[in-house]
């Protein structure tokens, strides 16, 4: 519970920053100015920020806007169409998330649907409270709230008007939780028309950090000139982000109207983005990994090579003070950042020193691997406590300023023997 109450509050904020961007787009505010906004430093938001969408604040602002999602755009076509010659594929909303999608028509529902028991509750998220219903067939309503609670369960009431509802906060509670933090499958149950049906059902295939079209969506459930009526059922979807119908946008790129809001909307679609599986994976060296770290450092600093093996295992065994960060594609080592770790006689608190990423050029080429490597190391520095991050690095390429990082005002002086 308390993982979700922490990204709950941090939702919250970045709502707030959003607004205010949305607000303020033309002047093209600083995150100076949007952190002040909503009352926070420029660093602290931009680790806040960073921590619960996985981007910095210029990241996010970058993937909401026309150019990201034109970028973007041309993809969902042949995303879409992928999935008539191969069906559900592992990358599937449908087979990542559920085990099924149940559909009944509105008049299969007044048939059948009368004196169904549905559990509902309202609880947090970490894109804001919600309320979810669900019967013993699956969940059968997600809705976010804002300041229109009242209208939200109106909107519950009217859609399974035949049931009999059970009102139970804590049980929802689990449920948001088995979603959001846990990953859990459930079924889900949709009452609706065929086409809504088939078009809930096209958006279950998109694959997490992909955006589509109404008219590809109307392309896929071959209905092309049904473009309006594509609309009107991704409007009237009641499950909202386990059937994921904010990463419809306009044809042109632009966010269009989300039920849940248009905020919610560039949130959930950077988040998203943010959080696709990456081919790049991170962990802390240890003994075993010396042969291959040394390939690296080989590759990179051949007149040491004598004695890094040494040097190595001296930094992996004196795991109090030193360690070795590793990027790993698969399960080559492609990156490694050296970090010392002491406390400062100044402040008395811990403090974490960066040595320059060493990477493998030729996979680096094609990936931001040293930016990546940096977020992964000051992530995990953070957790076991450390207050401040001093980095030593000549390269000019990667925008420090981006990951947290100012520049010091004191001086680094070095001697050369």
């Amino acid at each position: 519970m308390r993982e979700m109450e922490v990204l709950h509050t941090n939702y919250q904020l970045i709502e707030k920053a959003i607004k205010y961007i949305d607000a303020h787009f033309k002047e093209q505010p600083s995150i100076d100015v949007i952190a002040s906004s909503i009352g926070m430093s420029k660093y602290h938001f931009i680790r806040v920020f960073k921590e619960y969408v996985g981007v910095t604040p210029k990241q996010f602002l970058h993937s909401v806007t026309l150019n990201y999602a034109k970028e973007h755009i041309k993809e969902s076509k042949s995303i879409l169409d992928s999935t008539l010659d191969i069906g559900l594929s592992s990358v599937s909303r449908l087979h990542e998330l559920f085990v099924n999608l149940i559909g009944v028509t509105p008049k299969e529902w007044r048939e059948k649907g009368r004196d169904v028991i549905i559990t509902y509750g309202f609880g947090i998220t970490p894109f804001g409270e919600a309320l979810i219903a669900y019967t013993d067939k699956g969940i059968c309503y997600l809705g976010f709230i804002d300041q229109n609670k009242e209208a939200i369960f109106t909107r519950f009431k009217e859609l399974w008007e035949n049931a009999n509802l059970v009102h139970d906060d804590l049980k929802a509670q689990t449920y948001l939780e088995n979603i959001f933090i846990n990953n859990k499958k459930y079924n889900l149950l949709v009452k609706g028309t065929n086409l809504q049906i088939n078009v809930w059902k096209a958006l279950l295939n998109l694959p997490n950090g992909a955006v589509t079209t109404y008219q590809d969506v109307a392309n896929f459930i071959e209905q092309p000139n049904a473009v309006r009526a594509v609309a009107s059922a991704i409007g009237k979807n009641h499950i909202g982000y386990l059937i994921p119908c904010h990463r419809v946008i306009a044809k042109s790129g632009a966010m269009s109207g989300y039920s849940w809001g248009i905020e919610r909307k560039k949130i959930l679609i950077a988040y998203e983005s943010a959080h696709k599986p990456s081919p790049t994976t991170f962990k802390i060296a240890t003994q075993e990994d010396i042969p291959d770290i040394c390939q690296l450092l080989h590759a990179t600093f051949p007149k040491s090579a004598h004695n890094q093996a040494k040097i190595v295992s001296e930094m992996i065994h004196n795991a109090t003070t030193h360690s070795l960060f590793l990027a790993l594609n698969e399960t080559k080592i492609v990156g490694v950042l050296p970090v010392l770790t002491n406390v400062s006689v100044a402040s008395g608190e811990k403090v974490a020193l960066f040595e320059a990423v060493i990477v493998d050029e030729a996979y680096a080429k094609e990936h931001t691997l040293e930016k990546e490597l940096l977020e992964y190391t000051i992530t995990s520095c953070t957790k076991v406590g450390c207050k401040r991050v001093i980095l030593l690095s000549e390269n000019t390429s990667i925008p420090y300023e981006e990951l947290g990082f100012e520049k010091s005002n004191r001086g680094l002086f070095r001697i050369q023997f």
